[in-house]
């Protein structure tokens, strides 16, 4: 009699168990879908990022790496900033751009640490880890400029595919160019950088200096290619040399840095 007691007890109790369990995994929320390596929202907001925690006065600067074709990129974390921040700081090891505009940061297994979201259109972004408050900014310094943190985080805050209006972007950058000198002066140079054809280097286009063009110097690069990378223009010369570009807020290109002639470039 205890046994057939004890029966519907058990049942019951296989039952709850199965409930909590699936009502659990029902609260696990799912990864949301991300951008590939190749797309133009990863590589524009790739590079140096300020991690911390403000209410421990904790701060770090990582590395938001693209050297993988992989969903989840891998995160360069100094060892010290591993140590500081404890089981967060020894788990990351990846990241991703999710297509609502979020960063999430993953352990070594997939698993998501954390995913930082902006609640306006400007300051850090924050996360929630292990009950406390993250944040994560574009690093300071030379590299961004202002004018391309301000590109960075437009890429951010954006919730589908970049627009044409984002100049730190391949899709926005292609196009024709009045190359100038020192103080403007005119080079009556245009420069056109074309999105439909590849060009020599990996996930850029070709590049050409129009018939018109008498600037020895730039005869003598002579432009075959162009890629954008950590918000940076590079041309590419025909024998495989380059040198970069600022992308400026106003989708003007400037030389930089300013080693040799001076140069910009003025969309047209």
């Amino acid at each position: 009699m205890r046994i057939v007691r004890a029966l519907p007890v058990l049942a019951v109790s296989v039952l709850s168990a199965g409930l909590v369990m699936e009502a659990a995994a029902q609260q696990v929320p799912a990864t949301p879908e991300l951008f590939p390596a190749n797309a133009d929202p990863v590589q524009t907001i790739a590079g140096q990022w300020d991690i911390a925690v403000p209410k421990n006065n904790l701060k770090c600067r990582i590395q938001l790496n693209v050297q993988t074709k992989a969903q989840k990129l891998p995160v360069g974390i100094p060892p010290a900033c591993r140590k500081s921040f404890g089981a967060t700081g020894a788990a990351l090891q990846t990241w991703g751009l999710s297509k609502t505009g979020t960063i999430l940061l993953f352990d070594g297994k997939g698993k998501s640490l954390g995913e930082f979201s902006r609640s306006g259109d400007a300051g850090a972004m924050k996360s929630l880890i292990s009950n406390n408050e993250f944040t994560l900014e574009p690093a300071s310094g030379r590299y961004p400029s202002p004018e391309r943190l301000a590109g960075i985080n437009a890429a951010v805050s954006r919730l589908t595919l970049p627009a044409e209006d984002n100049p730190t972007t391949p899709i926005a950058t292609a196009g024709r160019y009045q190359l100038a000198r020192a103080q403007g002066a005119d080079t009556g140079c245009v420069l056109v950088l074309d999105r439909t054809q590849p060009g020599l280097v990996s996930k850029s286009g070709q590049a050409r200096l129009e018939k018109e063009c008498a600037d020895k110097g730039l005869l003598t690069f002579d432009p075959a290619s162009w890629i954008v990378e950590r918000d940076r223009l590079f041309l590419y010369a025909r024998k495989g040399h380059r040198f970069g570009f600022n992308i400026e807020r106003d989708g003007r290109l400037v030389k930089d840095p300013p080693a040799g002639s001076p140069l910009s470039a003025r969309k047209l």
